[in-house]
């Protein structure tokens, strides 16, 4: 049997092709039992509605387009989770690609978003872009949401976490457990989020009477092995901290697989502070104390923003940022 059309569902019902496409479409004035009638014909008939032909029609596509570094990272998982949730419960579908931190390929994607005809983009992006990266689409009038980390000056909507509470919740905590040799560690310096983590810390430590040399800022890489590979390479040395403040929970994870490889224990022998706060913290042992920047909301607000922006000019939209929380569990020990 081929593809059913919209004639053969109207030939089924004794209706016009008119009549059949405003109640598949819940467009037009078709009574309520008609419409009843047809859907339940369509559904019987085995019936795919035709996006692109409806977007030919109507001139709106039901495709977002969203972006990201990477889905390994759980907090990004978390993120997209509850972005095309929200963006499915509205009537869109969400086009995923990821970038791989890859300034190239994410330019190639975001054109391939733009041929797609989609409604609206979001995209965390990565590291080394500026806001020329997304002039093709703001030239365009394509609704445009930067969640995570923001570019100034793109005319993008930004949603994301305050940075600098972030670094500063993480640090205090340190602080206040009497640590006076801590790293933080990963993180891209020319990126507005890790600057305002890196700001929240040095404030931290002013506030405490503390010199700025008390934090050892090690930025590079985000995942777990660069951290592994940093301490392992570091252990015996007299400047080995007394704790790590990790860039984000998933690379605090090579904190772990250090310790273990060092004999060491976490939460004992070295302490561990990450942001993220991803739902495998608990499940580590000892569980990892984190800063909340709340992933899920990131990711519903965003869907939410990139949608409202379709439909209000987004001169007129605020950008969010989430107020972070520490969550403690028990992988900071006192120190002295």
């Amino acid at each position: 049997m081929g593809r059913v059309k919209i004639s053969d569902i109207a030939k089924v019902a004794g209706v016009s092709n008119a009549t059949v496409s405003y109640a598949l479409s819940e467009t037009g004035r078709v009574s309520t039992k008609t419409r009843e009638k047809i859907l339940r014909i369509s559904k019987e008939m085995g019936f795919l509605r035709d996006d692109t032909a409806a977007q030919l029609r109507t001139g709106k596509s039901s495709l977002i387009g969203v972006i990201l570094n990477t889905v390994v990272n759980p907090f990004f998982s978390e993120l997209v989770a509850a972005l095309e949730m929200s963006a499915y419960e509205a009537g869109y579908l969400t086009l995923l690609a990821t970038a791989q931190n890859d300034p190239v390929r994410q330019q190639k994607l975001l054109a391939s978003m733009i041929s797609q005809s989609v409604a609206g983009v979001v995209v965390s992006p990565v590291h080394i872009l500026g806001p020329e990266s997304l002039t093709e689409l703001t030239a365009r009038n394509i609704p445009t949401v930067v969640c995570v980390r923001d570019v100034p000056g793109s005319g993008a909507i930004f949603v994301g976490a305050d940075e600098e509470m972030s670094g500063y919740l993480a640090a205090s905590h340190l602080i206040e457990y009497g640590h006076r040799s801590f790293w933080f560690m990963g993180g891209y310096e020319r990126t507005t989020t890790w600057q305002g983590r890196r700001n929240g810390v040095l404030k931290a430590l002013a506030e405490s009477g503390l010199p700025a040399e008390v934090c050892t800022l090690v930025p590079g890489s985000q995942v777990p092995d660069f951290v592994y590979q940093k301490l392992v390479g570091a252990y015996g040395d007299v400047n080995f901290p007394t704790a790590v403040l990790c860039f984000n929970d998933d690379q605090a994870t090579g904190v772990y697989k250090a310790a273990k490889h060092l004999g060491i224990r976490i939460g004992k022998d070295l302490s561990v502070v990450g942001i993220d706060n991803i739902q495998q913290n608990d499940s580590l042992n000892p569980g990892l104390t984190s800063v909340d920047i709340h992933p899920q909301d990131i990711g519903r607000i965003s869907a939410e923003l990139v949608l409202k922006s379709m439909r209000l000019d987004k001169a007129n939209i605020d950008p969010v940022i989430l107020e972070p929380e520490l969550v403690i569990r028990d992988s900071v020990a006192r120190s002295g």
